[in-house]
């Protein structure tokens, strides 16, 4: 049961969303991090993990269909690219300071304290929930129209975009090349409690360590792996990683 306070903070964030809605329990899920129940005690209440679960997939699908669309030109390397920039944490992070997700967060004292609002990935997993409890609530097209509406009102930069790199495709490309097979990341440690943990991640490629890295999540964890593999390997200088 929602207290009448935190009804009205998801109301008057639906309205600045422009979003309708009548479960607001569900978008005050979507707004609550594992911390939060873990420091209350009551670690088998619903968080944003499902539902974070869910809006990725379906934000995937609707911004494949908005690049299709719109860049009828692109061949799909092009389109996976521009897909991979505009779905990843860091842009999401972007979207969620800007409708000021941050400040509807239901989050543990000590996440705070360490910057939880802040933080990139939690950032861009309660957008993401968010868009999963738009589309449980009012459809697949309410939750199409939402994020439609947040690319179209964006300067999308194509050139910049293509420029930039992505640390495990390339890396995979430069294996590839040479038999064919794909590098292998594998979790060599976790540390921190389930709310707030550290992944230690190694690629592998045949046999041979090429990289590690360390991050909040698994997917970045595997980045900077990649990346400090491509350094090893002499592959990169001097570019930007998205």
């Amino acid at each position: 049961m929602l207290s009448v306070a935190r009804k009205k903070q998801i109301k008057a964030l639906l309205k600045v969303l422009n979003v309708e809605a009548m479960d607001l329990e569900l978008f005050s899920i979507a707004l609550t991090h594992p911390s939060f129940n873990f420091e209350i005690n009551d670690e088998n209440a619903p968080d944003y993990e499902r539902l974070e679960f869910l809006g990725d997939s379906v934000v995937r699908l609707i911004v494949s269909n908005y690049l299709f669309d719109k860049y009828s030109d692109f061949e799909e390397g092009k389109l996976t690219k521009l897909r991979s920039y505009l779905v990843s944490d860091n842009f999401f992070a972007k979207i969620a300071l800007n409708f000021k997700l941050n400040e509807y967060l239901n989050i543990g004292i000590h996440e705070e304290k360490d910057g939880g609002r802040k933080k990139e990935s939690i950032l861009a997993c309660s957008l993401e929930a968010l868009f999963g409890a738009i589309y449980k609530v009012c459809g697949y097209e309410a939750v199409k129209t939402f994020i439609y509406s947040i690319y179209d009102n964006l300067e999308i930069d194509t050139d910049s975009i293509l420029n930039l790199y992505n640390s495990k495709e390339i890396l995979q490309q430069y294996t590839q090349s040479l038999h064919k097979n794909l590098p292998e990341y594998k979790i060599i440690s976790e540390t921190g409690k389930a709310h707030n943990k550290t992944y230690n991640v190694v690629v592998i490629y045949e046999g041979r360590q090429l990289g590690e890295g360390q991050a909040k999540t698994k997917k970045e964890a595997e980045k900077m792996a990649a990346l400090n593999a491509l350094k090893m390997l002499n592959l990169i200088e001097g570019c930007n990683e998205k």
